[in-house]
């Protein structure tokens, strides 16, 4: 299914005026790292964690702890979450299901070279992945291959964010990076608001064989490559009355639905994560953690 475009107008200027992004070190691990969602590894003890995630388009402080840590070696790009949550809620239940839609998720984007991949999951380790491929550069090289194989996609999206940008660009919802772990681990109870949660953590392995798909020079990256990466949490609020939690959201409730807010790594000026230019700054290091 194709869907219609969405656009999105920045200012001129918008995104200079908010402050730089992120610049984060992410170092090797030389343990073996079973991915269970439980961070029980000493890496993920000794490895630096993000600053607390913001609302994503004010930088504003948001009401539950979220962070993020990142960790490589020559297989895979190690990717670990840690989320404070009162009430941890799961419905989706199909891999590629919109899980952002009606659960809270984490979300991890990656940048390559005229395209770049999103991956997100509830707290049931549902997941949904799409590669996103720029159509400029794809019909500047005339790569009729390319675009016949996009728009023949059965699941697809384009989607035009920007009105400065020209042709937008396309996301294969069904495109599923081979060789990908994941795993959620909850602490408290599940779709149950009668008790009061702790939080629950999400641990990734990207395999750098199925990120070569992203164009970049160096997959695996060689020390002191560069890559920018964004991570946001998209949180779900159940209906609410109570007149404290709405104020420190700044969000009112929808009446029926409840309502839902974006944080994210760095603050974007918008709600909208699909902005490469306000990932973070992720820099290789041949140092183990």
């Amino acid at each position: 299914m194709i869907r219609m475009p969405r656009t999105l107008d920045l200012p001129d200027g918008s995104l200079s005026a908010l402050p730089p992004v992120v610049e984060y070190e992410c170092l090797r691990v030389d343990e073996d790292i079973l991915v269970d969602g439980k961070l029980s590894e000493n890496a993920w003890k000794r490895v630096c964690w993000s600053e607390p995630f913001v609302k994503m388009d004010t930088g504003a402080a948001v009401q539950f702890d979220s962070r993020i840590a990142l960790l490589w070696d020559d297989e895979f790009l190690y990717v670990a979450f840690r989320f404070e949550d009162e009430e941890i809620w799961g419905t989706h239940v199909e891999h590629h299901d919109h899980v952002y839609h009606r659960d809270s998720d984490a979300e991890i984007f990656i940048e390559g070279d005229g395209v770049y991949y999103e991956l997100g999951t509830n707290a049931i380790n549902t997941i949904y992945e799409v590669l996103w491929t720029w159509l400029e550069p794809v019909v500047d090289r005339q790569a009729v291959a390319v675009i016949n194989r996009l728009f023949s996609a059965e699941n697809g999206l384009y989607f035009l964010p920007r009105r400065n940008e020209k042709l937008g660009r396309f996301g294969e919802m069904d495109w599923q990076l081979p060789g990908l772990r994941h795993a959620v681990s909850i602490d408290g109870s599940l779709n149950n608001p009668a008790i009061r949660d702790v939080g629950w953590t999400v641990e990734m392995a990207l395999p750098w064989a199925g990120l070569t798909v992203l164009g970049r020079a160096n997959c695996p990256p060689i020390a002191g490559d560069t890559w920018r990466i964004g991570a946001s949490r998209c949180q779900h609020f159940r209906q609410t009355s109570d007149a404290a939690q709405i104020q420190q959201i700044g969000e009112m409730p929808h009446p029926r639905q409840g309502y839902s807010v974006d944080w994210s790594w760095n603050c974007h000026g918008f709600v909208n994560m699909h902005i490469p230019e306000r990932w973070s700054v992720i820099r290789f290091v041949d140092r183990a953690v």
